[in-house]
């Protein structure tokens, strides 16, 4: 029988006093003995970092950092740096492992041998639970080829998050990603970037082995959108990083450029939504059309058919953004994405 698989566990802590048992507790009853779960309390102001050494003080599978605030990226690679098992996952301290997670995982790291696994996820939305799984196509397969994933990972933002990934530890080599650090909104990408260079396999698993609270903290609609000026940084670093690896056609490319763009009206909405005055929404749309990576990227607008009534009123947005209709663009959004 083969050696039950070592797993680091690495949580970043801030501020979570009212979640944080029951994410700890998630972990530490997965039965799993081969378990080291580290946990970087982050600057905590509440009782989160007291919480982290009750638990270490009685459970010797468990690693405390204490440490200034630096931010969600710098906690994981703080994280990173410290682990010592054989494959590393992710857990945010707000959200639990389900049951039988690592028992899952060990099965298939036998089954598979792969570098990367990527797992399903229970995710609470206003609406209910919406679950992300693998299409079946996927399941069960051990894909050595590094385009076939990123093209997925890139253009599907369920697979952008780190706690659906469970990996070798040697794919983190150690890079420096400090100068991302401040990013916030989609640092997960990022940092997932590095497994997707250096993992040699993937390995698409149907169970769900995660459950994504959402706090109502960082619900987008307690988030002021006045004085909101694009950036596309995230978009930047990926298309550098694209560009670095070579392995993208010009289909890919306008594939993923579809892609952004119906991000890009999402971003649209939240704007008309959330800028209630006039100039403020006027020169958040401006902003988007002076970023550099719109006008050297973006502005070459949607490639190609398809994609439905969905994508037939995406461009339709995109369109009167380009044009600079913005109270079109306004009214638009306000009657057509209503409720979406």
């Amino acid at each position: 029988m083969a050696e039950a698989v070592f797993f680091s566990v690495l949580i970043p802590v801030y501020n979570v006093e009212p979640y944080l048992r029951e994410c700890l507790d998630s972990i530490l009853s997965q039965g799993w003995e081969k378990l080291e779960l580290i946990a970087v309390d982050d600057g905590s102001t509440d009782r989160s970092g007291a919480i982290c050494d009750e638990y270490a003080a009685r459970d010797g599978r468990v690693r405390v950092i204490h440490r200034e605030n630096g931010g969600l990226m710098s906690a994981r690679r703080c994280a990173i740096a410290q682990a010592k098992g054989d494959y590393v996952l992710f857990a945010d301290s707000d959200d639990r492992l389900l049951p039988g997670a690592l028992a899952a995982l060990d099965r298939a790291i036998g089954r598979s041998g792969a570098d990367c696994l990527i797992f399903g996820a229970e995710r609470e939305t206003p609406n209910g639970i919406v679950h992300n799984v693998n299409p079946p196509a996927l399941c069960g397969r051990v894909i050595t080829d590094r385009h076939e994933v990123i093209r997925l990972v890139l253009n599907d933002n369920s697979y952008n998050v780190l706690w659906r990934k469970c990996a070798r530890r040697t794919c983190f080599d150690g890079r420096d990603f400090s100068p991302w650090f401040h990013i916030s909104r989609g640092e997960d990408l990022i940092q997932s970037t590095e497994l997707l260079e250096n993992a040699r396999s993937f390995y698409f698993m149907p169970e769900e082995l995660y459950f994504y609270r959402m706090n109502a903290a960082s619900i987008t609609h307690t988030v002021s959108f006045d004085g909101y000026r694009a950036g596309f940084e995230l978009e930047r670093f990926q298309l550098c990083w694209l560009k670095k690896l070579g392995i993208f056609d010009e289909g890919d490319y306008d594939h993923w450029r579809n892609h952004l763009l119906d991000e890009l009206v999402i971003e649209l909405k939240r704007i008309c939504r959330f800028c209630l005055d006039r100039a403020n929404a006027v020169a958040a749309m401006e902003s988007i059309l002076a970023a550099d990576f719109y006008r050297d990227f973006l502005a070459a607008g949607y490639r190609g058919g398809g994609g439905g009534a969905r994508r037939a009123a995406n461009r339709f947005a995109v369109g009167l953004l380009q044009k600079r209709r913005f109270d079109a663009l306004r009214f638009f959004c306000a009657r057509v994405y209503r409720g979406r």
